[in-house]
């Protein structure tokens, strides 16, 4: 891998190859877009002509038929210039351009006024704009994992969390991570956003948990050995994987609804598909379950407002457990043996308004 400056790439050259460049490459890592405050800053700078940061390519010619270049980092400056040639976005209300950065223009080229869009400006200052140099990275001869290992570094400033920093590490595990988070289920029926990887986090639980009969260790520590140790997979054992999530995943999703409130945090989202690993429980149906879930969780809320001696201390403890971070097996499986404990109850008792006693 060789990291080389990009040579007279000018904003008028990132508008003529924008359908070239690939914008959401899988070692992206997801972020909120920015603010309208944010985007208008940075067309500030660029018409003032302040150093702005840096833009990664990775050179994709010769490698990807239909793209040129893929974006490593500078996703948002790069939609944010789009947008503001489109027409989508104006200058601020109160843009100014300072008088010692004018550039050398003929005379007589009005300025920028404030909330104008592109399409307003004086035709010499829409060449001037488009003229302006971009600092752009081309990296070249690079694999995937040499540009996740780099993504990675580029981020330091901003540390990157546990799911991203598994998503860096590259291999085989981590591409199964980002093939579950954008199947279907995760599109349909979380309640999350997969800003800064979150998905991603749900979707390594499920592989952990598939790989075993037992409970899994969700501590970080222990799913980023678990992303190492299968950088290399054997297709029969990546098939197995596959399978199980899918199944598991298909029986809740006859459980839950579109971005399903209960389905609020990728905790909940593992042990939801643990609870329904062997299918839905004592013949209920998928509605049946899902009363029942959401019963649990008032019952759980409502537990912990009552007083100590009438409340429910098994639920108080399942509180605990979710909220308090403990992420080995045990206690794992302490949570879904509570959760199993409250089926049963509700399935003996289920017009039971409050605690699950």
């Amino acid at each position: 891998m060789r990291c080389v400056p990009a040579h007279y790439f000018t904003i008028s050259k990132a508008r003529a190859w924008r359908s070239a460049i690939e914008e959401r490459p899988p070692y992206q890592r997801e972020s909120a877009v920015w603010s309208i405050d944010k985007q208008q800053l940075f067309i500030d700078s660029l018409l003032n002509g302040y150093d702005v940061p840096k833009i990664y390519l990775h050179d994709l010619r010769g490698e990807v038929p239909v793209k040129v270049y893929s974006i490593v980092d500078g996703k948002q400056r790069l939609t944010t210039i789009w947008s503001f040639l489109d027409g989508e976005l104006r200058l601020a209300d109160d843009f100014r351009i300072e008088p010692a950065n004018l550039p050398d223009l003929p005379p007589g080229a009005e300025p920028p006024r404030p909330g104008a869009r592109f399409s307003d400006f004086d035709a010499a200052w829409r060449a001037a704009f488009l003229q302006t140099f971009l600092s752009v990275v081309l990296i070249r001869n690079a694999t995937e994992e040499d540009i996740e290992a780099l993504f990675a570094r580029l981020n330091n400033g901003e540390p990157l969390n546990a799911a991203e920093k598994r998503n860096a590490m590259g291999g085989e595990m981590a591409r199964l991570i980002r093939q579950v988070a954008t199947g279907p289920f995760f599109a349909d029926h979380l309640h999350f956003s997969n800003a800064r990887h979150h998905h991603y986090d749900l979707a390594v639980r499920l592989l952990a948990a598939a790989s075993s009969d037992a409970a899994p260790d969700l501590r970080a520590s222990a799913l980023d050995a678990f992303v190492r140790a299968n950088r290399t997979m054997d297709a029969d054992e990546r098939e197995r994987l596959v399978s199980a999530v899918d199944a598991g995943l298909a029986v809740m999703a006859g459980v839950f609804g579109p971005a399903d409130p209960l389905l609020a945090s990728p905790a909940y989202g593992l042990l939801y598909f643990l609870f329904l690993a062997d299918g839905l429980p004592d013949g209920a149906t998928g509605a049946e379950v899902r009363d029942f879930l959401a019963w649990f969780q008032r019952s759980r809320l409502a537990a912990l407002e009552q007083p100590d001696e009438t409340r429910d201390e098994r639920l108080v403890e399942f509180s605990g457990l979710m909220q308090h971070g403990a992420q080995d097996a045990r206690t794992t499986a302490r949570r879904l043996e509570i959760l199993r404990s409250g089926w049963v109850r509700y399935r003996a008792a289920p017009a039971t308004p409050t605690a699950a006693t």
